[in-house]
């Protein structure tokens, strides 16, 4: 039994004899060696530019939300002062006794209650 497909050195295809296959060994030269590391180093390189640059712009966007946060602490105190003080006047308003007015069809300009001045 032998293989049907067989990759040789050699230029002959007959059966039965001995041929020398292709190696299968793989050979690193020093080139290869210099071309192997700069590839890892430059991989590595570019894993790390990335996950700083990600942590940079995680801490910009942290930065971002805290300080929205602030503001919008300011601006829950001022709402805060603000209803106190509306509140404030509302009572104030309350407090004070409103004179009753008569409606204006009502009123009626020949009779004084109180003359004050008497026509001759």
């Amino acid at each position: 039994m032998g293989r049907s497909f067989v990759i040789t050195n050699s230029n002959s295809q007959q059966l039965g004899k001995k041929k020398k296959t292709i190696s299968k060994e793989i050979v690193i030269g020093p080139n290869v060696l210099k071309f192997i590391t700069l590839a890892i180093v430059a991989i590595l390189g570019i894993v790390y530019l990335s996950q700083s640059t990600a942590g940079a712009s995680r801490s910009i966007k942290v930065r971002d939300i805290e300080d929205k946060k602030a503001s919008l602490m300011l601006e829950k105190e001022r709402l805060q002062a603000e209803q106190t003080r509306l509140r404030s006047l509302k009572e104030i308003d309350g407090g004070v006794e409103k004179p009753v007015l008569e409606p204006v069809s009502s009123v009626d300009h020949t009779k004084a209650k109180n003359v004050v001045a008497k026509a001759d």
